[in-house]
């Protein structure tokens, strides 16, 4: 078929396919390109940590860009032949772990609970929990020293654990709770109906089910716990009680003129963090969305 000037309208129509279809794609190319580089400017902090640390002092003074010219593990030698990283290490990962765990049993009670069943002041206790969120936790940090002086729990090993847990529980319910109102009732009443308990209903059929909301609130609470300085810091003042970023704070005013140890010294501090990112962060993800759907 011909237009007004003779020529094919099909012809046309596929010039401007053919133009819309390569303009698409240098839009895409360009936009990639920044996006690309956006996410370098984020990785390249931590690969730079990372080859600087193989670096001696006169490697590093040299470059601080370059590769390792002869690359060495005496920082990490120099970091773990001493006892501090070590007490550090292992008490970062008992307050992680106990403090995970005990948040998430509590949240998923309760949260299971104000979900599940209508009772007197159930709104009221959902409403408190959520106030628990807008809270600026550090703003509670002098009347927390002062209470736990007052008790005698300065300077435990359980010390920790009570801020821990009790800042983690208004986010862990409300996450569990957004995701626990999209699972039907009628598997509950299933369940009830050919004899089950509650605490079977609970255990064995909707915690498997808050898989993936559980995940996303393990790696929170893990992330959160294992990067808490300031508790850490004023409620437990005993070199035997250091969590990893306070032994990192007084390891760096330690050597402070010996950059490429800082450096390693950081990266061992963040390395659990970056190794639960790499495995969990796609989990992390479908739970939040899971979660926020459901909700």
């Amino acid at each position: 078929m011909l237009n007004k000037n003779g020529e094919c309208m099909a012809g046309a129509g596929e010039r401007d396919f053919g133009r819309n279809f390569i303009t698409g794609r240098i839009i895409k190319i360009v936009i990639n390109f920044f996006l690309y580089i956006f996410c370098m400017s984020y990785i390249f902090p931590f690969v730079w940590l990372g080859y600087n640390s193989l670096k001696d002092r006169r490697q590093f003074n040299a470059s601080h860009i370059a590769l390792p010219s002869n690359p060495g593990f005496d920082n990490y030698l120099t970091i773990f032949s001493g006892n501090d990283v070590w007490v550090a290490v292992r008490n970062s990962v008992f307050y992680t772990i106990f403090s995970i765990f005990f948040s998430l049993i509590i949240s998923f009670l309760l949260a299971y609970f104000i979900s599940r069943y209508n009772f007197r002041g159930r709104k009221f206790l959902y409403m408190f929990f959520l106030m628990g969120m807008l809270v600026p936790i550090h703003a509670l940090l002098i009347p927390i020293y002062i209470q736990f002086s007052n008790m005698g729990l300065l300077n435990r090993y359980f010390t920790l654990l009570i801020p821990y847990v009790t800042f983690a529980l208004p986010r862990d319910i409300y996450l569990f709770d957004s995701y626990m109102k999209g699972i039907p009732r009628s598997i509950e009443e299933a369940a009830f109906i050919d004899g089950a308990t509650v605490n079977q209903i609970m255990l064995k059929i909707i915690f498997p089910i808050c898989m993936p909301i559980t995940g996303t609130i393990v790696i929170l609470d893990f992330v959160g716990t294992w990067n808490e300085f300031i508790f850490a810091l004023i409620l437990n003042s005993k070199n035997a009680l250091k969590t990893i970023p306070v032994w990192l704070s007084t390891y760096q005013s330690q050597y402070s003129s010996n950059l490429p140890v800082r450096m390693t010294a950081i990266l061992i501090a963040m390395l659990p963090i970056i190794i639960i990112y790499l495995f969990f962060s796609e989990r992390m993800i479908r739970g939040m969305v899971a979660g926020a759907v459901k909700g």
